[in-house]
Parts: structure tokens; C-alpha cells; sequence
């Protein structure tokens, strides 16, 4: 009995312990950008080792209303990038002349050009669809990059970029208003499953707080 009982006890403590690092995990989970136009719950990377997501503010070139954040686990090529900004009126003014989906598809290319800057050209679209939106009228596109994986594979030597190979990057991008709402997803774990990435940055791009359109 003795033992049973310092077994149930022990037992009891470590629940006990659990339960009370939990909130703080949840807690670690929330990421909010500098400034402070879109706040987050990180997600878990979608790896075999549960490698968890770093988070990356990006460059936004001094604009205050305007915030990029990457989410990457680099060892498994697995990428999330999340854009919120606040467009000048001028540009607002332009896209407002133009036909709806063709400014969201120059958008979808603006964004994606913006991150992988390496690319040179943008990629070829293999897949498009258009959705409504708690953000406003949204794109859907799948990518197909020749060469365009960020892992890349070499056996016994340095690697290049001549050893990367062909991946798909999934794009979702949203504008109402002056606002545009836009997350990228690359996988190149899976490199050649489109829904990964869409799946990836659906997720994501469902669960933002954006600051201007909550």
C-alpha cells in the first residue's frame, strides 16, 4: 500500500506540474509583429521530429504600417510568411481603377517577389482560385518553382544553388481597402504536394488578428 500510495503521489505532482505549464506554453505561442499590425498563434510545424517554428520579423523598410513576419523550421525547408499592410492612398487610388482579381493577382506576385527576391523571375502559376474573405476578396495560388526549393541536395561536397530543386510555394492574399492581408507557405519536405501548402498557409491565414479589420 505504501508503495501504491507514493506512486499515486508522485503521479499527482506530475500532473499537477503539467497542468500549470501548459498556460505558459499557450502563452509562448502568441507573437505579436513590431508593429502591431497582425498578432498570431505560431502553429506547429508540419515535421516528422516536431522541430517547432522560429519566428523572423522581416525587413519593411522603415513603413510603421506595415508588418512581414517568417515562421521557419530550416531544417526541414518548412516556411510561413504572413504580411499585413496599410497601403498609401495613391496606391489605393490605382488598385480602386483597376479590375478586382487582376489587382489581387498583382498583389499574389508583388508578395511573393518581395520574399523570394532570389528567384529572379516569378514562377509559373500552376493552380488559382478566388475566395471570399474575412479580410476582403482573396486570391489562392499555388506556384510551381523550378529550382526554387530553399533546401537544397548535395552528397560530399559544399551545396549550391544549382542543387535545389523544384517546389511549390502556396500564396493567399486579401485586400479590402487600403489593407492587404497575405500569407506565403513553402514546403519543401513535400515538394510536390500542392495542398500542403495551401493547407499550411490556410490555417494560418484563418486564424490571423489583424489590427485594421478586426
Amino acid at each position: 500500500m505504501t508503495v501504491m500510495w507514493r506512486f499515486l503521489r508522485n503521479a499527482t505532482l506530475v500532473l499537477a506540474m503539467l497542468s500549470a505549464l501548459q498556460p505558459a506554453a499557450a502563452q509562448a505561442q502568441e507573437y505579436t509583429a513590431p508593429n502591431g499590425m497582425v498578432a498570431l498563434n505560431v502553429p506547429k510545424a508540419p515535421n516528422w521530429a516536431g522541430s517547432p517554428y522560429k519566428v523572423t520579423p522581416l525587413d519593411t523598410k522603415g513603413d510603421q504600417r506595415y508588418d512581414k513576419v517568417m515562421l521557419h523550421a530550416d531544417d526541414f525547408g518548412q516556411y510561413l510568411v504572413v504580411g499585413v499592410r496599410m497601403m498609401p492612398p495613391p496606391a489605393v487610388a490605382a488598385m480602386d481603377k483597376d479590375e478586382p482579381r487582376l489587382v489581387l493577382r498583382s498583389l499574389s506576385e508583388a508578395t511573393l517577389m518581395g520574399w523570394r527576391t532570389d528567384l529572379g523571375a516569378s514562377p509559373e502559376v500552376a493552380e488559382e482560385s478566388f475566395r471570399d474573405s474575412k479580410y476582403g476578396d482573396a486570391i489562392v495560388r499555388v506556384y510551381r518553382a523550378r529550382k526554387g526549393s530553399i533546401l537544397v541536395k548535395a552528397q560530399g561536397r559544399r551545396p549550391t544553388r544549382d542543387d535545389a530543386f523544384d517546389t511549390n510555394i502556396a500564396s493567399i492574399v486579401a485586400r479590402r481597402g487600403a489593407v492587404v492581408v497575405f500569407v506565403l507557405a513553402q514546403n519543401d519536405a513535400s515538394p510536390d504536394d500542392p495542398k500542403m501548402g495551401v493547407t499550411m498557409a490556410m490555417e494560418l491565414f484563418d486564424n490571423l488578428k489583424v489590427a485594421s479589420v478586426r
